[in-house]
């Protein structure tokens, strides 16, 4: 992968968008495909599409969704502890420390996901598992009415990590299921379009 390439995948990957909050994914492959696709538009599903005209072939569907896990503001407590729902299929496994930010209509506020403390547990539930709903977003407010004055009911939240470099040439990040699928399609239209277009109908 090139390095223009791989800007496109970093950009599309870090930019939060949890399901339901998918326009901000989609304006970054728009982006990408203004100048390749002979159609591009927004059906009333919110779903983005390009075409490429075919030469007298089949028409093909190349598809990827570009939204994420992530989860959404449900209930703020009076020292200012965020309670929260899950957007998708969150493993409550791994949320607890994760920092997080909340996309309030102001600003991002960065949080942490918090619990309760491990010398506060039974012994013998310290090996189970936390539920989401006894988990909270910590971002450093003592009060609900603290809280308030940043952050709404209802406003999403994804996590704060992105893309980073492993070994050899591979990477980790969030959001890659299927943020992935959607760079693969774009790339895919790009090129055929570079080297001339298809018999099929894209």
């Amino acid at each position: 992968m090139n390095k223009k390439d791989f800007a496109f995948l970093k950009e599309l990957v870090e930019t939060p968008s949890p399901s339901g909050y998918e326009q901000p994914a989609q304006r970054v492959i728009r982006a990408q495909l203004v100048e390749h696709a002979d159609e591009l538009r927004t059906d009333v599903m919110g779903n983005l599409i390009a075409r490429l005209e075919g030469k007298g072939g089949p028409k093909l569907m190349l598809a990827g969704h570009c939204d994420e896990i992530g989860f959404m503001v449900q209930f703020v407590d009076d020292n200012g502890f965020i309670f929260f729902g899950a957007i998708g299929g969150i493993d409550p496994h791994l949320s607890p420390g994760q920092r997080v930010r909340i996309h309030s209509a102001g600003e991002e506020i960065n949080g942490v996901i918090g619990k309760k403390a491990i010398h506060l547990i039974e012994p013998k539930d310290r090996d189970t598992v936390i539920k989401l709903k006894k988990q909270f977003i910590d971002i450093g407010c003592s009060s609900r009415e603290e809280v308030e004055k940043l952050v709404q009911i209802g406003d999403p939240v994804t996590f704060a990590v992105g893309v980073e470099r492993l070994q050899g040439d591979r990477v980790t990040s969030r959001a890659f299921d299927d943020k992935m699928g959607a760079f693969i399609v774009t790339e895919v239209l790009k090129k055929v379009k570079q080297l001339g277009g298809a018999a099929a109908e894209l």
